[in-house]
């Protein structure tokens, strides 16, 4: 396992904490976890060596089945999520699929998910949130998803800055 699989590891743990809802701090995840909230924000960031049991512990707590973090680090697809932010939650019985734009629709179906993230637009859940997803040609190489990965992960940290950025938009 080398950098980028843990980075990736620990990114997609931070956006299934993310998405969670109700939503779910990183201190309130060190002090479910018995850590402190350092191991939760080196975890997120990718700062292990090896998947230890405080790494599948946190998985599991995000809702995770086990081995998942293992097939991640190893370049799988993550878990999937339904909407309480708990792993493989299906759908209710009748519930439509979701009027996505036809271009999103036939790019999410035609191309590989290799991260995605949520990113808030204030501080408050009502402020609105942006899914960011990164998708890849279907079967590209390592190389090819590293080179991916990089790019991505500095367009994440240009939005999120952008996000927390004061804009002068005066709340009413």
């Amino acid at each position: 396992m080398d950098e980028d699989d843990t980075k990736r590891l620990g990114s997609l743990l931070q956006a299934a904490r993310d998405a969670r809802r109700p939503r779910m701090t990183q201190p309130e995840a060190a002090d479910q976890l018995g850590v402190g909230r350092t191991t939760v924000q080196n975890i997120e960031a990718g700062k292990f060596a090896r998947i230890n049991r405080t790494v599948r512990d946190y998985a599991a707590l995000l809702g995770w089945p086990e081995g998942a973090a293992e097939r991640v680090a190893a370049g799988g697809p993550p878990p999937a999520f339904g909407s309480s932010g708990t792993a493989d939650e299906p759908a209710p019985a009748g519930t439509p699929p979701l009027p996505l734009p036809p271009a999103v629709d036939y790019e999410l179906r035609n191309a590989e998910t290799l991260d995605a993230t949520v990113i808030n637009l204030g501080p408050d859940e009502d402020d609105g949130h942006m899914i960011v997803v990164l998708q890849g040609r279907k079967g590209a190489s390592p190389e090819e998803v590293a080179r991916l990965a990089a790019r991505y992960r500095k367009a994440r940290r240009y939005l999120q800055n952008l996000a927390t950025e004061d804009d002068g938009v005066a709340d009413s």
